[in-house]
């Protein structure tokens, strides 16, 4: 018997899904990305290097942040800039915005619905009012944060090579420092609400990557984890294979020949002991035994970095405002050079490997958190009969329950066909 999923509704994109049922297992099973291939690589070469991080903050709607400030993390590591300390914090805050609201839209208004069986949103929001206010009120303060530091909710405006353009009013951030404060309680009972649900019981071993910092819950800078292992960016990327087949249009990653998972829930393994104490605290309420090889987790390590995420950015907005706000662009000496960025997207590490000569871009290649996470999500599937009752469900509850798995890793199409 053959399964085919047409439309997976609640992600960002189009993608379809086809696999075949033989005596209960699944067998075969493929995302197929629905959309064409975007080219952004190609049009990024023999651009002007400023030009890239402005052009590729359109890749994605739902995470221009990161895909801007990676390009400029790629740009300056090229030419050896640093930026000053002030424009650093204001790209943290930047950065936990970004996961503020990618998360909050996520786990609400995707996937709450599949652990309720109800098929659209409106019964989700009829059923839970407040904690779709709450969703509602969480989301915002994380576009605020990007608003008043990037000067518009979607594609930054004020980030630059090497710092930023602007500093934001201090007024603005004390509101923000106030608004923080008054939602992180709501953030505490909405993570509850993502323990109390019952996860789909399977477990499959995988590997689990991203950036790692020994002082931090590492979201802007890092170097690579993988399982217990750290190595430089360059290390791991030297062992990372991308592959595209004749009919796909996203690639796939392997790493050492073998599948890996970022996202959340590789955060949460590799680094949860750098979360903030309010997140620890709902960490620990959660009674997760680690390693977590459960890919339906990924939705409640969600949950518990938007905790952290309010609580980090209390302390970055504290400590820009014991003084004055200042920033300063450093000075260019070099327009030539090979630069890596690496930053942790809402959906995992995303990469920017770049080669300019005078300023000029010559070459570009963008590892996206999805194209990481296609192989390991199809090596998932085609495992998904061990979940306990799966044999004795009909053909629509085993859709329902493929697209519930596909959904827990927060796909972004368009970005797999950047």
């Amino acid at each position: 018997m053959k399964i085919r999923i047409d439309h997976i509704a609640k992600i960002e994109g189009h993608a379809s899904f086809t696999a075949d049922i033989v005596r209960g297992d699944v067998k075969g099973a493929k995302v197929k990305i629905e959309e064409g291939a975007r080219l952004f690589e190609g049009i990024l070469r023999g651009r002007k290097d400023e030009e890239m991080p402005e052009i590729v903050s359109r890749i994605c709607g739902v995470c221009p942040v990161v895909h801007n400030l990676t390009g400029f993390r790629a740009l300056e590591n090229a030419y050896d800039l640093q930026p000053d300390e002030t424009s650093v914090l204001l790209r943290k805050l930047m950065m936990l915005g970004q996961l503020i609201n990618s998360h909050s839209l996520h786990l609400f208004f995707f996937s709450l619905s599949d652990f309720f069986g109800f098929k659209n949103d409106l019964e989700l929001i009829n059923e839970y009012p407040e904690k779709t206010h709450d969703a509602v009120k969480i989301r915002d303060v994380g576009n605020k944060i990007v608003e008043i530091i990037g000067g518009r909710s979607i594609h930054p405006l004020t980030p630059s090579l090497g710092g930023l353009r602007k500093a934001p009013d201090s007024e603005k951030l004390k509101e923000l420092l106030k608004d923080c404060k008054k939602i992180l309680p709501l953030t505490f009972s909405f993570g509850e609400l993502f323990i109390k649900l019952k996860y789909p019981d399977f477990y499959r071993k995988t590997s689990y990557v991203s950036l790692t910092h020994p002082d931090e819950y590492a979201v802007y800078n890092g170097v690579v984890k993988i399982d217990r292992l750290t190595m430089k960016t360059e290390e791991f990327l030297m062992l990372v294979k991308e592959y595209q087949g004749p009919d796909k249009v996203a690639k796939r990653t392997k790493f050492a020949a073998k599948s890996y998972m970022v996202g959340a829930l590789a955060r949460l393994n590799n680094n949860r002991d750098n979360l903030n104490p309010e997140a620890k605290k709902l960490l620990e309420k959660s009674g997760l035994k680690f390693p977590v090889y459960n890919p339906f987790y990924n939705i409640l390590a969600q949950a518990i970095e938007i905790v952290h995420c309010f609580e980090e950015s209390i302390k970055l907005l504290e400590l820009l405002l014991t003084g004055e706000i200042k920033i300063s662009e450093p000075k260019i000496t070099s327009r030539t050079g090979e630069g890596i960025g690496a930053i942790e997207a809402p959906r995992g590490t995303l990469f920017y490997i770049v080669k300019l000569k005078d300023g000029i871009v010559e070459d570009v290649n963008i590892i996206t958190p999805t194209a990481q996470n296609l192989a390991n999500l199809e090596d998932d599937l085609e495992e998904f009969e061990h979940i306990v009752g799966f044999k004795t469900l009909n053909h629509e509850q085993r859709a329902d329950k493929i697209k519930m798995l596909i959904r827990a890793y927060d796909p972004c199409v368009t970005c797999s066909v950047h």
